[in-house]
């Protein structure tokens, strides 16, 4: 099913385009306010059309241009159908790869459409906005494609079978996609943080601290340090830990 773009702001000044997926709340919507505040048209995709609005507002705030842009991200339709949206507004110059989602339990307790979900938005719908941004990014030899995996995509996670196969297999994805690019001018980053207190674990069933986590802005500062590398500089991973180690 297509879903139409649904709310952006007026007057379009500048023709580079960012695309964030999961931009609906955490770190997405950190994400998307802070690359709008630095001049950067956003586009924020995502399923939630209350949510993204209200990240939207958020852009507003900082005088940033956005365009709100309902999609699920695991179609193929949506997905082109977005990407054909970024061609008539200008140039798309980064995408960062942030939707995600995850279920935590015993293996013999993760149910197939658990799994299924797990694999279909971490690592199909990545691959869906990447070969879209691509096709685009190619022809402008230039851009750049950001992941925002985990640290469970290098260390195996108790209970996080599922969301660590998904994380292992993007990066794995990312580092191809890279090969595939050098010579095209195509810049590939990863990052991989480890817990960060957002939203994300409001809807997961948890009950240690989360106040020696990550923030949302330790992620933001990440992302922004890549896309400020100038030439032919690229930062290709970030491991982003807290100083006591992980839990």
């Amino acid at each position: 099913m297509e879903f139409n773009s649904i709310w952006f702001s007026w007057i379009l000044t500048t023709n580079k385009i960012a695309v964030i997926t999961g931009a609906s709340e955490g770190i997405g919507r950190a994400i998307s306010i802070k690359l709008a505040s630095e001049g950067y048209y956003t586009i924020l995709a995502g399923r939630n059309e209350e949510n993204l609005r209200k990240t939207a507002k958020l852009i507003s705030q900082v005088n940033g241009q956005y365009l709100v842009y309902k999609a699920d991200i695991t179609s193929e339709q949506d997905v082109m159908n977005l990407f054909r949206k970024v061609v008539k507004l200008g140039e798309l110059v980064i995408l960062v790869n942030n939707a995600g989602v995850g279920t935590f339990k015993a293996v013999e307790e993760i149910s197939l459409k658990e799994w299924q979900d797990m694999l279909d938005v971490n690592l199909t719908g990545s691959f869906l906005s990447t070969r879209e941004a691509i096709k685009l990014m190619k022809k402008n030899k230039k851009g750049h494609i950001i992941f925002i995996n985990s640290m469970s995509g290098k260390r195996a996670l108790s209970w996080g079978s599922g969301y660590s196969a998904t994380k292992y297999g993007l990066k794995g994805f990312a580092d191809t996609v890279r090969i595939e690019l050098r010579k095209s001018n195509v810049k590939v980053t990863s990052i991989f943080p480890g817990s960060v207190n957002s939203s994300w674990w409001d809807k997961l069933d948890f009950n240690f601290s989360r106040d020696q986590m990550l923030n949302e802005k330790n992620v933001v500062d990440a992302v922004f340090s890549t896309v400020s590398q100038e030439g032919h500089s690229v930062i290709e991973e970030i491991d982003l830990r807290q100083v006591g180690g992980d839990f």
